[in-house]
């Protein structure tokens, strides 16, 4: 069956995965031995191996695609999925999978070629967060058609979400198989955490990595990588101002002549140690936002420059 590894380990990074509420001894394939305890359940996804008439408990029965595991999970019960290294799973319909249970935890296994994928094989096709303390983990998102709408869309009023070590783009051979919002967070998303993700754009179609559709509050977007270009900014909030964000640590290779992050007027928090590239009349226009906080962000347009500050210094007026 090829599973004798995941039999004895089944984890990430070395760590074993118990049952549910139990301390467990594990060998691993080299005799290896950890002791674990997990809260929740655990189930499994392999779409080489799996299958929709399997229950999802172990990689010999593990199931063929995430939503079918979703649907097996508890809310707020610390229920994992596990999906197997070079999973591929293509999507059409919007909703297509949906993370609606509160507190699960997604995560993939593998790097490179091996990272589990989401195929999205339809303009509609649909990855949603509905519910509250969800995290999707080292998944890549890639389009397999032209002008995606949305890869994850993050419903209204969920909270606590966490999307880490992700991948989005990964365009097949055609240049406009791409997402037009790579993550849409809706209003009221509080609390939410966007951390070393990539963002990968073409030349044509994208219109923003990160956007914020109304008022969020306490989010925060640190230590992501976007490249290509987006015909707004990569991070860009609309229709009403957000509150207490956090845009740390990013690098932005913007291939239009547009901002790396773009915010509603009066959006408050905090934006620092942004690396930005563009082509724009002022190094200041790099960066639109108002209300924000800003420390040592760069702007460089030129391939050979070290960068320059963008804002104004402050003054001291007392």
């Amino acid at each position: 069956m090829g599973y004798s590894h995941f039999d004895k380990l089944s984890g990430v990074n070395g760590l074993a995965v118990g049952a549910k509420g139990a301390e467990k001894v594990i060998a691993d394939s080299l005799g290896r031995m950890y002791l674990n305890f997990e809260p929740g359940n655990q189930f499994y996804v392999d779409s080489v191996h799996g299958s929709t008439s399997n229950d999802g408990l172990t990689w010999a029965t593990a199931l063929a695609g995430i939503d079918a595991a979703v649907g097996k999970c508890t809310a707020n019960h610390g229920d994992v999925i596990w999906v197997a290294p070079g999973h591929n799973e293509g999507i059409v319909a919007a909703s297509a999978i949906d993370l609606d249970i509160a507190g699960i935890t997604v995560i993939g296994l593998g790097t490179g070629t091996l990272k589990p994928t989401i195929d999205f094989d339809h303009a509609d096709a649909g990855f949603v967060i509905g519910a509250d303390n969800v995290t999707v983990k080292n998944i890549r998102f890639r389009c397999s058609v032209t002008g995606v709408k949305i890869g994850v869309a993050i419903e209204a009023a969920v909270d606590s979400y966490q999307i880490l070590d992700c991948d989005f783009g990964w365009a097949e051979a055609a240049g406009t198989d791409e997402f037009l919002i790579a993550v849409n967070i809706l209003a009221a998303c509080n609390d939410g955490l966007i951390e070393g993700c990539t963002f990968a754009a073409g030349a044509a179609e994208a219109t923003v990595a990160v956007k914020l559709v109304g008022a969020s509050d306490n989010v925060t977007i640190r230590n992501n990588r976007f490249t290509g270009a987006c015909s707004t900014a990569f991070v860009n909030g609309i229709t009403t101002l957000s509150t207490n964000l956090l845009i740390q640590g990013n690098i932005m290779q913007q291939g239009a002549t547009e901002p790396g992050i773009e915010l509603l007027t009066g959006t408050t928090g905090v934006i620092c140690d942004n690396y930005i590239a563009t082509n724009l009349d002022t190094v200041t226009a790099s960066i639109v936002a108002d209300g924000c906080w800003k420390f040592e962000n760069y702007y460089c347009e030129v391939g050979n420059e070290t960068g320059a500050l963008i804002g104004t210094a402050s003054v001291n007026d007392e």
